[in-house]
């Protein structure tokens, strides 16, 4: 799977823009805020339908204008596909930030919802941000954990907003009810669904860490010249075990919730599910987090992200397109050529970002396209 061309309009600060791109790797250079990020972004936006960096994408109308247009032709499976995103905003408010966004999304030129897109066309974004997940806050880890099996298993990302709508309900109860027997007469309406769905999202993530951790495993290994082994754990505030018996989950969060009904009223929150868990990786058996260097944590980071590639095409039968966002400065020299050697070895598409052309040998250069951006303009180096 890969772009073969995109087209942007009125995108950030990108006023009209038409790209013919390699199939496997295309490395954009420029200084800061010329609009390298925002190109990932609009890419990553037309496979997707939604941005990985704003939820108020109306933000990525360039300043001045009453809507954006993305289009991208894309070969999977050796066939060719357009898709076409337009972003517009409605006329009655003159405030811009309170004007309401209408996005429409075309695969070959039919009216499609966003599913349809996330269905059919998958993506890995690594970032400078992403850094984060492995000494950031648990909410970090969570969003990876989330995002990602979401991209493999549709059911999940159901169930996943099913569930927090659910908790929204019953947070709203012990928040704002002051009735005690009321509460606890409305909470026994919401527990049996937020019981289901969460225990489905941790057994979802226990199976899912368990894959992830074999091939990272490996990936860590090459990367360190096997001189250092990771693991990763999942850790539920329900489970004592890392259970993969659905009926047993659903007992243990049953029972957690009915253990702690008093503490919940008292505090006025959903103190236990998977909104709270949290995921740990050890090298040589030592918490990464709390001793590993900031090189040993990329390198986490790295073998995660390039799992990420794996599962994907373990599912799907091809690789994602793969977005490196500013990272290669992250990187020391011999994480950059394993990074650079495996994305050519296996043919994935790769859209690389950088203020430094340096990074790159001359037969990494050789192997795809180099452009530069100034001031939202490309031209090919």
């Amino acid at each position: 799977m890969y772009f073969k061309k995109v087209r942007l309009k009125n995108y950030r600060n990108f006023e009209k823009l038409s790209l013919e791109l390699d199939s496997n790797l295309n490395i954009f250079i420029g200084n800061n805020a010329q609009g390298k990020t925002n190109l990932l972004e609009g890419l990553n936006l037309i496979i997707k339908g939604s941005s990985y960096r704003t939820k108020e994408e109306k933000e990525a109308i360039k300043w001045g204008n009453e809507g954006a247009y993305l289009f991208g032709e894309i070969n999977k499976d050796n066939e060719n596909i357009q898709i076409a995103l337009s972003l517009a905003l409605e006329k009655k408010l003159e405030d811009f930030y309170k004007n309401k966004l209408i996005k429409t999304i075309k695969i070959n030129q039919n009216i499609q919802k966003k599913a349809a897109l996330n269905k059919e066309f998958k993506g890995v974004v690594f970032c400078p941000e992403h850094l984060q997940i492995i000494k950031g806050a648990p909410a970090l880890r969570r969003k990876f954990l989330d995002e990602q099996i979401s991209q493999i298993y549709p059911l999940y990302y159901k169930y996943l907003s099913e569930y927090y709508r659910i908790l929204g309900h019953r947070n709203n109860i012990l928040k704002k009810e002051i009735n005690q027997k009321k509460i606890k007469e409305k909470l026994l309406v919401w527990d049996p669904r937020l019981i289901e769905r969460g225990s489905f999202l941790i057994l979802t993530r226990i199976k899912f860490i368990k894959k992830i951790n074999r091939l990272a495993h490996k990936f860590h290994q090459k990367i360190t010249k096997e001189k250092e082994n990771i693991e990763l754990t999942y850790q539920s505030n329900i489970l004592k075990d890392q259970e993969e018996n659905i009926f047993l989950i659903n007992k243990e969060f049953k029972d957690r919730l009915e253990e702690h009904r008093e503490k919940e009223v008292e505090q006025r929150a959903t103190l236990f599910g998977p909104h709270r868990d949290d995921f740990s990786v050890y090298i040589n058996g030592f918490n990464a987090a709390s001793y590993g260097s900031q090189g040993q944590q990329r390198t986490v980071v790295l073998s995660l992200k390039l799992s990420e590639l794996e599962l994907i095409k373990e599912k799907e039968g091809v690789y994602p397109i793969f977005f490196l966002d500013d990272v290669m400065s992250e990187l020391d020299e011999d994480r950059r050529h394993f990074l650079l050697g495996l994305i050519t070895e296996k043919k994935v598409q790769t859209f690389i970002t950088s203020i430094n052309l340096d990074y790159f040998n001359s037969n990494i250069k050789e192997k795809g396209r180099i452009f530069k951006i100034e001031e939202g303009k490309i031209i090919n180096l």
